[in-house]
């Protein structure tokens, strides 16, 4: 009997690719001044989604011999999530502590800014703006993206899943 392949191979390759595309987006992010649109981080969910396609559909097809459960697919799809949130926590840390210095600042005026033009008033600014910026620390950082990526890879893991689950149907017991 054929030994079975781990899941983290697969999933550890396309997590670097996934990671090293999303670190080279947030670069031209970065380079072009729109790291601050909301749009922004939206674009990155479809990174992580095309890796995450591309984990599944390679752990059925080059793996399991073309097919796939359920949980087998999750397992496959959420550990990759894991993985590439790691990757990018380490890639974001990189960013914002040696290419990209400034890029908290900017953060925060053009959230401050935001604040101001929905009419609130300066305690209520000044209250916002002290958490923001407990907020924005790298180690708080680090920790957002390894919860948004958990996240977001579960819901997105099981909706993969789901769309490319392929069970084996010779294996199941005939219907009575």
């Amino acid at each position: 009997m054929e030994k079975k392949k781990s899941a983290f191979s697969i999933a550890l390759k396309y997590a670097i690719i996934t990671a090293l595309a999303s670190f080279i987006y947030s670069l031209i992010v970065y380079l072009l001044g729109v790291f601050t649109q909301s749009w922004v981080s939206w674009l990155s969910y479809a990174i992580l989604l095309a890796g995450l396609i591309f984990t599944v559909k390679d752990r059925r097809d080059k793996d399991l011999g073309g097919f796939i459960s359920f949980g087998e697919a999750f397992g496959a799809g959420f550990l990759f999530c894991i993985i590439t949130g790691i990757f990018s926590v380490i890639f974001s840390l990189i960013m914002i502590q040696f290419i990209a210095p400034d890029m908290i600042d900017q953060i925060l005026k053009v959230t401050q800014q935001k604040m101001m033009d929905k009419g609130m008033s300066d305690d209520q600014i000044q209250m916002a703006m002290g958490y923001t910026k407990k907020f924005l620390t790298p180690g708080w950082m680090a920790l957002w993206v390894l919860i948004g990526t958990a996240f977001f890879g579960c819901i997105l893991s099981l909706i993969v899943a789901a769309i490319f689950k392929k069970n084996n149907t010779t294996l199941l017991p005939p219907q009575a």
